[in-house]
């Protein structure tokens, strides 16, 4: 089987765990590769059968993974939005001259969209009235599946009963948190 070597080995491991087949993670890229077994897969919306999931393996990953080099560049640019857009938009010189300027690193950066500070100078950079363009990060499939299940998270509520006992002068009083 032949697989792309942008395919990390737990990329492997948990593309492989979320279409129903556990791979020991003791083993090593090579060693998982040649033990690869078909025969149990489950699919599902994303690949619907095994000549998609040979595929998928065998295409580089959708998966982002900037170099250190570039990380470190991205970082800069996405710290310079957020400090920009804190200080109030404001082109005065120190960060930014013009508008343009934030909008050419934005645009620079919004493909690394599975880095956090990435979607947050994204958001923040998209709340500024003179914004030139709406610029949404551009996300894997696995982050925005993460950020869903976040979100699902936190909208959930749950509440607790609080019965406080009575005294003479007092009667039982019952709340719910």
């Amino acid at each position: 089987m032949l697989i792309d070597k942008t395919h990390s080995k737990k990329d492997i491991i948990s593309l492989f765990k979320n279409h129903g087949v556990k791979i020991d993670p003791k083993l090593s890229k090579a060693q998982i590769v040649n033990s690869l077994d078909f025969k149990d897969l489950k699919f599902n919306d994303r690949i619907k059968n095994i000549s998609e999931f040979n595929d998928y393996l065998k295409n580089p990953s959708p998966k982002q993974r900037p170099n250190a080099q570039q990380k470190t560049e991205i970082m800069f640019k996405a710290k310079k939005i957020i400090k920009w857009s804190n200080g109030g938009y404001l082109n005065c010189g120190t960060i930014y001259s013009t508008d343009e300027e934030a909008y050419e690193d934005i645009m620079s950066i919004y493909i690394w969209g599975d880095l956090s500070s990435v979607r947050r100078a994204c958001r923040l950079y998209n709340n500024n009235l003179k914004c030139k363009n709406h610029v949404n990060p551009i996300l894997s499939y696995e982050v925005q599946e993460e950020l869903n299940n976040n979100k699902i998270i936190k909208q959930t509520h749950s509440y607790k009963l609080v019965i406080r006992v009575s005294t003479k002068d007092n009667p039982i009083v019952i709340s719910f948190d």
